[in-house]
Parts: C-alpha cells; sequence; structure tokens
C-alpha cells in the first residue's frame, strides 16, 4: 500500500474536486439543450422538478461549502491552510480595511463609468437580486461559496510553491477550472453575464492579494460580500438614472 504525503493527497483531492466541477458543468450544459423523444422528455421532467426542490441550489451548496468541509473534517487539509486558524484579527482587520477601502474606491469609480457609458447593456442580473428586501443574503451566499472555492483550490499550492506564489497558482487553477465551465464560456459574449464574470475576476484578484497579507478566509469573504454588493448597488443606481433604452434584439 503507497502511504501519500499530505500535500500529494492533498492535491489528488483537489484535483478530483475540480474534475467533478467540470465534468458536472458540462454534463448540466450538455442537458440544457431541449432534446426529442422520451430521452428528452424524462430531462425535462427530471430539469422542473429540481427547480422546483432547489435541487441546483443544494447541489451548489453540497459542492461550495459542504465538499471543503468534509476534506478539513477527514483531516486531508489543515484549517492553517485554508486560513481558518492562527488568525491575528487585529493587525488583518487593519490590512483588510486599507485594502477593502483601496480596491472600493478604484472598483467604484471602474464601474461607475462604466454604467453610465453603456447605457444600452442589460443590468447586471446580480444587481437585480437587490430589488429583493433580502437581497444581500444573496450577494452573501455568493461571497461564501466562491471564497470558499478558492481557498480549497490554493490550499495545496501554498504547499507546493509557498504562501506568496501558491495564492496566485491557485488563482490561475480556479480560472483554469472556471473556463471549463460553459456557462462561463458562454457568458463571455452574453452582455450582462460578462459584466458579472469581470466583476468576480477581479474581487478575486483582491481576494487572493488580501490572502497574502492576512491568510484569514473570514475576512476574505467579508472584504468579498461588502465590495461586491456596493458594486452592484451603484450600478444598479446609475443604469435606474440613465433614460430607459431598449434592449438589444435577441436577449
Amino acid at each position: 500500500m503507497v502511504l501519500l504525503t499530505y500535500k500529494t493527497r492533498l492535491l489528488l483531492t483537489i484535483i478530483g474536486h475540480l474534475a467533478i466541477y467540470a465534468l458536472g458543468t458540462n454534463i448540466a450544459w450538455a442537458l440544457s439543450t431541449p432534446r426529442p423523444g422520451r430521452l428528452g422528455g424524462a430531462v425535462e421532467f427530471v430539469r422542473l422538478w429540481a427547480s422546483r426542490l432547489l435541487l441546483d441550489d443544494l447541489l451548489r451548496l453540497g459542492y461550495y461549502l459542504v465538499v471543503p468541509y468534509w476534506v478539513l473534517w477527514q483531516g486531508w487539509v489543515s484549517p492553517l491552510d485554508l486560513g481558518l486558524a492562527n488568525l491575528d484579527w487585529i493587525r488583518d482587520t487593519g490590512v483588510a480595511s486599507a485594502l477593502g477601502m483601496g480596491s472600493l474606491a478604484l472598483l467604484v469609480l471602474i464601474w461607475w463609468h462604466y454604467a453610465r457609458r453603456n447605457p444600452d447593456l442589460p443590468l447586471m442580473r446580480q444587481a437585480m437580486w437587490l430589488e429583493q428586501p433580502w437581497g444581500w443574503a444573496f450577494v452573501l451566499r455568493h461571497a461564501l461559496f466562491l471564497e470558499f472555492w478558492w481557498a480549497i483550490c490554493r490550499s495545496p499550492m501554498l504547499l507546493w510553491a509557498g504562501s506568496y506564489y501558491g495564492v496566485y497558482f491557485g488563482l490561475v487553477v480556479a480560472a483554469g477550472a472556471a473556463l471549463l465551465n460553459p456557462y462561463v464560456r458562454h457568458g463571455l459574449a452574453v452582455p450582462g453575464l460578462c459584466e458579472e464574470i469581470v466583476l468576480t475576476a477581479s474581487l478575486a484578484v483582491v481576494s487572493a492579494t488580501l490572502y497574502i497579507f492576512t491568510h484569514n478566509l473570514w475576512l476574505c469573504i467579508t472584504v468579498h460580500f461588502l465590495l461586491r454588493l456596493t458594486v452592484l448597488h451603484l450600478v444598479r443606481r446609475a443604469m435606474k438614472q440613465l433614460p430607459v433604452c431598449s434592449a438589444p434584439s435577441g436577449l
């Protein structure tokens, strides 16, 4: 029996985790196209009841949160490598505040001008979350899912490449996995969805930089949530103040 080292086992675990992501998203994309015959009818029936029973949300919850927790519980990854242990809250909060404020100023400037210069683009779907009283909860859920996913992706990279380069190698791994998702590739060509992907990519860079200085996953989640919430609020507000324009055909 071959005994794997801690970092080798963790690396293989994350490769398997990402393989499930790539396989699952591609299967879901393939099944999203209506098909004739009994097989097509069965697929549509499953999709209908999956939507009614919120199975999509349960699968995302399981993949992004339950699986990392299970890997942590099994001892295949250390809380230290995920940014959950050995935290210096006083120093880290100061660093997070400074980096968060600087990132906020830059993101607000970019997205405010983008919204005003592109009034004919459809409003981002995520900005529409804020139309609901509990819309901020969707933003928080999104931040939790992504930050835990990014943390689990970079955890083996920290061991193989060091605490500095490993963070950005982990970012590259997560970006590569995202590009294997056909929904992401499709969204890059769709106005409204493309902006969401660009916003997520920019927040991933901010989060990775913050993690280098703090190694605190909770602060990464907090800063991610506040930055996304603020940008979505300002984009929604800017577009609402602009004259109403007709949406491009085919949307």
